[in-house]
């Protein structure tokens, strides 16, 4: 089992941004200390929420990630010119020493399909088809390349430092967009979201069965999640320390249309997918998720309002307390 950070890099307008991005150099420092494998950085436009974009934080990330993977999760795409994100990964893989991830998805925001000038119902074809691109360019050879949204002929893109470029990791929720996900990246990025039961058993089945379908092995792939986490000594006192804070910022996703349901259900999420407690109550639930393929945990630590020494605090005991318990081999 791999354990990473969502840098989840989303504030209140009237926070002090330049205060909040030095605490959060401060926790990847810290987590590449206490033996974390990797932090992400998020993606969004014009949010409710003061929102650093990501490339920038990436490039950041890099200088103070020790030996961490540094990736996104995830870079919403279709708002990108697919040259652009070739052009800037490859770079920033340089930077990295090889240790990037490029996380994408399709977005779900209508004010960002707006702004953007994003078509929604063809922005899953425009992803997939800049997935293809992307992967032509940092080849380092020629490309021609005439597809439905890109024309590219008789060019060459920065070459990235790892052989063939960053592994691409694809977020995905629908089913259909979990077997694209399969069929294209080399990884998929599991939302720990979602308010149906088990829903994340069944949609691993759905990508395994694609995977295969691919011609691709299971083996050696990663199966990252996304969860909340927060851990303190007893499972009351973490409950009571965070609750305000992962409420207020799920209530907040909420005034999207999309997300309406995280305030509708939030008790449910609260009791059956935050993982907020005692070490021995995060590792009984992380345990389930490795039970279910999971063999990479990236954890969103804080929350809107949520102090940096409480943060500090329970990033160093779940170092200490819970991922030693995952030391061998991943579950897969």
């Amino acid at each position: 089992m791999k354990f990473g950070i969502l840098a989840s890099h989303q504030y209140l307008p009237e926070d002090d941004l330049r205060r909040r991005l030095y605490e959060l150099w401060d926790l990847t420092e810290l987590a590449a200390e206490q033996g974390f494998d990797s932090i992400f950085a998020i993606n969004h436009f014009l949010a409710n929420l003061q929102t650093p974009q990501t490339i920038s934080v990436v490039a950041k990330l890099i200088q103070h990630s020790g030996n961490m993977t540094v990736g996104t999760s995830l870079v919403i795409l279709p708002a990108y010119h697919a040259v652009h994100i070739a052009e800037e990964f490859a770079t920033l893989d340089h930077m990295a020493d090889g240790r990037l991830v490029l996380g994408v998805g399709a977005g779900y925001r209508n004010n960002e399909f707006a702004a953007m000038n994003i078509d929604k119902p063809n922005r899953f074809r425009k992803m997939h088809e800049q997935i293809r691109l992307i992967r032509a360019l940092w080849t380092g050879e020629k490309v021609d390349f005439d597809g439905e949204f890109y024309s590219v002929h008789d060019t060459i893109c920065v070459k990235p430092l790892q052989r063939g470029g960053p592994p691409i990791w694809i977020g995905a929720g629908g089913p259909i967009s979990v077997r694209k996900a399969a069929e294209l990246g080399d990884a998929w990025i599991i939302p720990g979201n979602s308010p149906k039961p088990d829903w994340h058993v069944q949609a691993m089945a759905n990508h395994d069965d694609a995977l295969a379908k691919a011609g691709k092995s299971r083996e050696g792939r990663e199966y990252p999640i996304i969860v909340n986490v927060f851990c303190a000594p007893t499972t009351q006192l973490a409950r009571d320390t965070v609750r305000p804070n992962v409420e207020r910022e799920y209530f907040n996703y909420a005034e999207y249309p999309q997300l309406a349901f995280q305030k509708e259900r939030f008790e449910y999420m609260w009791e059956n997918l935050f993982i907020v407690g005692d070490p021995d109550f995060v590792a009984q639930r992380i345990a389930r998720l490795e039970e279910a393929g999971v063999n990479h945990i990236i954890a969103r630590p804080y929350w809107l309002g949520t102090s940096h020494e409480r943060t500090v605090e329970s990033i160093k005991l779940f170092a200490k307390e819970v991922m030693p318990r995952f030391a061998g081999p991943a579950g897969v």
